[in-house]
């Protein structure tokens, strides 16, 4: 009698445990094995209370490296987390946990994950691995699978294999309008939709997000525009369970009838072929997917094939820039047009150092530039950038440049490349199928009648002069690029009477504008009144920095490095 009454509390608080609380197994995951997730699924006919059993880390090691939880199919909402359960300690750092949760009708997945992530409990290397390969597995291994680690759920209910749940996912794919997910390392996919009418749209985004960086995320761009309508950023992202880099966007948005793009990049470590810390709680659909919020609005929903840089339609071409370059390719257009800007360069810090921009051949003023504050991530590490976007441009002359600095270009990359490396640099292409190339000439260079002297892409070292006169007394334009910082202008220009040799104009730096890029490229865009009569226009530089010998960024208009003297609007010769 003593020996039962020693051991009826046992067989008691045994029984009284919430695993079997009620009903028959539901789902069963065991032997999971390090670096591995494992997943089933059950259904629910009624609304009802479960019981979960699991044996995994001990709360000193809890996250660490085991982790289970239940996802509802339908909402991808997670309905219970094993931090919730009661622990009872084993030893070699496992603990069971037990809980009961009321869950309503549906069907659920069920997810064990055992993924090592040093955490606060964990004090050095050697205690982890100690962890790893004594207190979790404690040796009994079986190649990679482990009696210890599991899961079990009782209930009334069905039982759904984890064939079962994958089939769940992919007809929850097959529904959504797009679903880019399930992606795997050095992914760089897109796919075109339409929305024949306007449609608020439920977007579901997982990535990562490291030390301020994405390095796995997604966007969706107006197809026609190329400008970004929704993209992964701090202010929408939330934890998505796991690993701290683990994050989800889900958000509803209305998205006005139109041709659209939703493109995801993935960097070269944790996808969903192969988790580098813990996954997060959706792993299936690591990417994005998009669903239309009334399905009654899926009809009006359609994909096309949509290509991202068709090397077609090219008006300019100046990709594949290399360390230390600084290109430019000039253009006129016979009427005005739409045309497509695409570009990826190099930035951080709101300042970029690999870009492009577009100047007007006449005026020599800047009509584009590429600024960081309307790049995203161009895949790879942070600083590379990207502009995919459609801008009109009148009739008439442009020059096309870009400029790169002293590393990370193309074949030279010092961190991890862009996903579309070949174009890094500048694209302009002409936009749809209804661009005519006709309406695209060389570059004419016409003599200019309001011009009166022109000294451009002057070299270092040097000191030019051109005569000019003026019949009468007239407003000139003086438009002039050139070296200078505080104390004074060292590549400039400056006007003297022929006859006289007297200075009537000087370009000094106070009445100067910054030109672009390094602070000490300046420019002088005004106008200037003269009495009519001979002047001689100079322009002198001194031995570093000027056209085709930068020492630092050059100025957005490089190849007008020197001085145009041109009369001004209304005046005549």
């Amino acid at each position: 009698m003593k020996r039962v009454a020693l051991v009826l509390p046992f067989i008691i608080a045994f029984f009284a445990s919430p695993l079997f609380a009620q009903g028959d197994l539901l789902t069963e995951i065991r032997r999971v094995g390090a670096y591995e997730v494992k997943s089933d699924g059950f259904a629910l006919e009624a609304s009802q209370d479960i019981s979960i059993h699991a044996v995994a880390a001990s709360e000193r090691y809890r996250g660490v490296g085991t982790s289970a939880w239940i996802l509802d199919k339908a909402s991808r909402n997670v309905v219970w987390k094993l931090k919730n359960a009661k622990q009872r300690s084993r030893s070699r750092g496992l603990a069971d946990y037990d809980d009961v949760v009321q869950l309503p009708k549906g069907e659920y997945e069920v997810y064990y994950a055992a993924y090592p992530e040093p955490s606060d409990g964990i004090e050095s290397f050697g205690e982890f691995m100690e962890f790893l390969s004594s207190r979790i597995f404690d040796g009994r291994r079986r190649g990679r699978e482990y009696d210890d680690l599991t899961i079990a759920i009782h209930g009334r209910g069905r039982h759904v294999g984890p064939e079962g749940v994958d089939r769940w996912r992919q007809d929850l794919k097959k529904n959504a309008v797009l679903s880019l997910s399930g992606l795997f390392d050095n992914d760089y996919v897109h796919q075109g939709f339409v929305l024949e009418k306007p449609t608020e749209v439920t977007i579901y985004a997982l990535g990562e997000n490291q030390d301020g960086d994405l390095n796995d995320y997604g966007w969706i761009i107006n197809a026609k525009t190329g400008k970004r309508v929704w993209e992964m950023n701090d202010g929408n992202m939330k934890n998505a369970g796991g690993s701290r880099k683990n994050r989800i966007a889900q958000e509803t948005v209305s998205l006005p009838a139109g041709q659209y793009a939703a493109y995801f990049v993935t960097d070269g470590s944790h996808s969903y072929r192969e988790w580098n810390a813990p996954p997060p709680y959706d792993p299936a659909f690591w990417g994005l997917t998009v669903w239309v919020k009334d399905e009654s609005q899926r009809k009006y929903a359609t994909l096309f094939e949509y290509k991202a840089a068709e090397d077609k339609n090219i008006i300019v071409d100046l990709a594949q820039m290399g360390d230390h370059e600084s290109r430019s390719k000039s253009f006129t257009l016979r009427k005005g047009l739409d045309v497509r800007i695409y570009a990826l360069g190099e930035g951080r810090d709101r300042e970029m150092s690999d870009y492009g921009w577009i100047v007007d051949a006449s005026t020599r003023r800047k009509v584009w530039k590429m600024d960081y504050s309307e790049t995203g991530h161009a895949g790879g590490d942070r600083k590379n950038r990207i502009v995919d976007k459609v801008i009109h441009l009148e009739k008439g002359s442009y020059v096309v440049h870009f400029v790169t600095d002293d590393s990370h270009s193309y074949r030279h990359w010092n961190s991890s490349a862009p996903f579309d490396p070949e174009h890094w640099g500048i694209t302009l292409s002409g936009v749809d199928d209804r661009f005519d190339p006709k309406d695209v000439a060389a570059f004419e260079d016409r003599d200019n009648p309001s011009v009166l002297a022109s000294i451009v892409r002057v070299g270092s070292d040097e000191r030019r002069r051109k005569e000019f006169t003026l019949s009468q007394t007239s407003d000139i334009r003086i438009y002039s690029v050139g070296e200078g910082r505080e104390g004074g202008m060292s590549d400039f220009a400056w006007i003297e009477d022929a006859n006289s040799g007297k200075v009537v104009w000087k370009m000094k730096y106070r009445s100067t504008d910054p030109a672009g890029g390094t602070d000490k490229n300046r420019l002088f865009d005004g106008t200037v009144s003269l009495p009519g009569g001979r002047y001689i226009v100079f322009y002198e530089t001194d031995d570093t920095h000027a056209y085709n010998d930068w020492n630092d960024a050059p100025p957005d208009d490089p190849e007008g490095w020197g001085v145009t003297i041109s009369l001004a609007k209304g005046e005549r010769r």
